[in-house]
């Protein structure tokens, strides 16, 4: 009786497997002909039934075992014929398994190869899967054990069938318990570990070690996920090549290494990347799904981590561990996180932003991961237009909106999905720049903390009177911001320039000539938002703080993608003085430091100045263009009459501003004043817009400027000056 031929097909001994079915129907028979044998000697000779209540033990037992010496207790020669079935079945599962092509999954043989066990430590995992699969076992482990309330097997039934099974037990129970052996480290889970009783310890497959055998998805790793998007990933091929080394260092088994990155998911997409080259899986840890756990599946959460770290093939990735380290030390999960035994490094994400500590005080070794390239950005911009069906109004390319701006992966594909919004909404077929804009903005969380304030970009290139010369220099500057990124790079200038490929302008000349505008019209042809600096909150009497803020605003707008615009700049950039004393020596200091954050500032800054001969000559020397802003000609000013107020404003027709242009020498900003000034007048009359209101318009303008309005200019209109 229980012998191997009773069990097994012996045609089928080198047969190979068709199916990880036939490998674990196989063990399954081994570990029945096993147990049941064990069952028929507890049985034999007692005539007791296996589903009896309570403890179970027979006058022969005792006998058999008190009276017995100790080297010849359960030795009888029907030991020996299970013995030779064992081996021979063995056999049987080690031919077909050699047999077996690669093509084919084998759980039981990637699992032993997993953790080199031995043929009496594979018995203890199969005991483990027939209690956990087969519920008709668990009364027959009850009786097994003496106590048919207990049917979750023990180390001591284990121990007991290795007994029955082999002639030569080649197992410890010090070893199999040790941490170094590992096996509730990763195998079975570590809270069945009974460290005053061994013999109690109950033999829990981990949910991963299931997952491995019976397949994944059987059982769920609920806060442990496999990254599969394989196509994101390869954005980052050429990227990845640093961490890819990282994969392949031997002197970094077991690191913790954390990826310092302001988007966590590029920096999960880059290692997935790394990792597809070397062949490897990916598996992360979700933080929100951990800190849902009870105490002890969190206990069996980390077991399975030490699984799934523990394999060659895999790759361990911890999201957001700042939130789960916290603030304070001793957080239960931290312990856990330090025992888990990996072969590769164990790589953690959190923010730019390095924790100060990680689990028991380790030092933090960490990779910098920055913005992607502009080819990569390109890619993914192009990815996710493709996938959202989205296509561009003519005028502008995704080149140039990836050049534009400098996003990580999170920020476009979340700029994208904005974009269809704004697309939708706005009945269109095509997405316009203003649009793409638009989304961008919506995306972006920016916070000066009152240092600047956004100023909409209304206006366009035909709304401003500039000499052409000049016009043609801003226009310059915007076309090389908007190449700046894939011209710095393919042609290596990004490499040689120290400063970095930012783009500064100075606008100056007399005040009202359009340099608020000017600004403007920049920013809305690249397509960023225009940010005013409040140097009134810039200053501080403090030392140190008027740098700090400095700091601030350009740290700020570095992670933004936002064009600075310094107003007044004459009062930051003014020339350096001698230093007579202590006061000096500081503004002086700031002013240094002021014209190094501009030079190293890698967007766009714009600077507006009434006094160009203020300025220090080092900051000149670094501004990339200077445009000068003229006081508008007679055609200049006939265009601004013209053009500033919208074709909506209802007007009495015959209005000679022709006239007003030849007339009055005005800047813009007077004639732009003017104009909304006389709207607004003949709105409250519910009127249309007329001489009458332009000229009593032009009078408050003069009186605000300290002016005497010379009413023998205003011809036929000069008695609407005091009508």
């Amino acid at each position: 009786m229980f012998k191997y031929s009773d069990y097994f097909d012996q045609n089928l001994k080198k047969a190979p497997y068709a199916s990880s079915e036939e490998e674990l129907s196989d063990y399954s028979q081994l570990i029945e002909m096993i147990f049941e044998d064990f069952i028929y000697m507890k049985l034999a000779d007692t005539g007791q039934g296996a589903y009896s209540r309570g403890v179970v033990i027979t006058e022969k037992e005792m006998r058999d075992y008190f009276f017995a010496a100790p080297n010849l207790r359960d030795k009888d020669g029907y030991y020996y014929i299970l013995g030779e079935s064992v081996v021979s079945a063995f056999e049987h599962i080690g031919s077909r398994t050699l047999m077996t092509g690669d093509n084919v999954r084998l759980p039981i043989r990637d699992i032993t190869e997993r953790f080199s066990l031995s043929e009496t430590e594979t018995l203890l995992v199969l005991l483990s899967l027939k209690a956990q699969t087969d519920r008709s076992y668990e009364r027959v482990i009850g009786f097994a054990q003496d106590d048919i309330q207990e049917s979750v097997p023990t180390l001591g039934l284990g121990l007991a069938l290795i007994r029955r099974a082999f002639e030569q037990p080649d197992i410890e129970v010090s070893e199999f318990l040790s941490v170094k052996r590992g096996l509730f480290n990763g195998l079975f889970v570590s809270a069945g570990v009974n460290s005053y009783n061994p013999m109690k310890t109950k033999l829990v497959l981990t949910g991963a070690a299931l997952d491995m055998i019976l397949g994944d998805g059987v059982y769920r790793r609920d806060p442990l996920r496999l990254l599969n998007r394989d196509e994101e990933a390869a954005f980052f091929k050429d990227e990845s090549a640093k961490i890819s080394s990282v994969l392949k260092d031997e002197s970094l088994k077991g690191e913790r290494l954390y990826l310092a990155c302001e988007d966590t998911d590029e920096a999960a997409l880059l290692l997935l990347c790394a990792a597809r080259t070397a062949g490897l899986k990916v598996y992360e840890v979700d933080k929100a799904k951990l800190e849902a756990l009870d105490e002890n599946s969190r206990s069996e959460f980390f077991d399975s981590l030490s699984f799934i770290a523990g394999s060659d093939e895999n790759v361990l990735l911890i999201s957001g561990v700042r939130e789960i380290i916290g603030e304070e030390p001793g957080v239960p999960v931290l312990p856990r996180f330090s025992e888990i035994k990996a072969k590769r490094p164990i790589f953690m994400t959190g923010g730019e932003e390095l924790p100060t500590r990680l689990f028991n005080g380790e030092p933090v070794l960490s990779i910098k991961i920055g913005k992607p390239d502009v080819s990569t950005r390109i890619a993914m911009w192009k990815y996710f237009m493709k996938e959202y069906g989205l296509s561009l109004e003519k005028g502008f390319s995704i080149d140039e909106i990836a050049d534009c701006y400098e996003l990580f992966y999170t920020g476009i594909r979340s700029a994208v999905k904005q974009a269809k919004l704004n697309l939708l909404q706005s009945g269109a077929k095509k997405l316009s720049r203003d649009m793409v804009t638009d989304a961008v903005k919506g995306i972006a969380t920016v916070s000066f903390n009152g240092l600047a304030k956004e100023v909409r970009s209304v206006y366009t290139w035909d709304d401003i009177s500039m000499n052409e010369a000049e016009k043609k220099v801003l226009m310059t500057a915007c076309d090389r911001y908007k190449i700046k990124n894939r011209i710095g790079e393919s042609w290596g200038i990004t490499k040689k320039n120290a400063y970095g490929n930012g783009v500064s302008v100075l606008l100056y000349g007399p005040p009202g000539t359009g340099k608020t505008m000017a600004a403007q019209i920049v920013a809305r042809e690249v397509g960023l938002p225009l940010y005013r600096v409040d140097t009134s909150q810039l200053f501080s009497k403090y030392i140190g703080e008027t740098q700090k803020n400095l700091n601030s605003v350009f740290d700020e707008a570095d992670k933004s993608n936002v064009i600075l615009f310094f107003d007044e700049a004459d009062a930051l950039f003014s020339k350096r003085t001698d230093v007579e004393n202590s006061n000096d020596r500081y503004a002086n200091q700031e002013i240094a430091f002021l014209l190094q954050r501009v030079e190293e500032y890698k967007g766009m800054s714009l600077l507006a100045t009434n006094y160009y001969s203020g300025f220090d000559k080092a900051f000149v020397r670094r501004i990339t263009y200077a445009v000068r802003l003229e006081q508008p000609d007679e055609d200049a000013r006939l265009q601004l009459w013209t053009s500033i107020l919208p074709s909506e404003v209802p007007m009495e027709k015959g209005i000679d501003f022709k006239f007003f242009a030849e007339q009055f020498e005005l800047t813009g900003s007077n004639i732009k004043a003017i104009l909304l000034s006389a709207a607004y007048m003949a709105g409250a009359q519910g009127a249309k817009l007329s001489v009458q209101h332009i000229v009593k318009a032009m009078k408050y303008e003069f009186d605000k400027l300290g002016m005497m309005p010379d009413s023998g200019k205003f011809g036929p209109y000069a008695a609407y000056l005091y009508n």
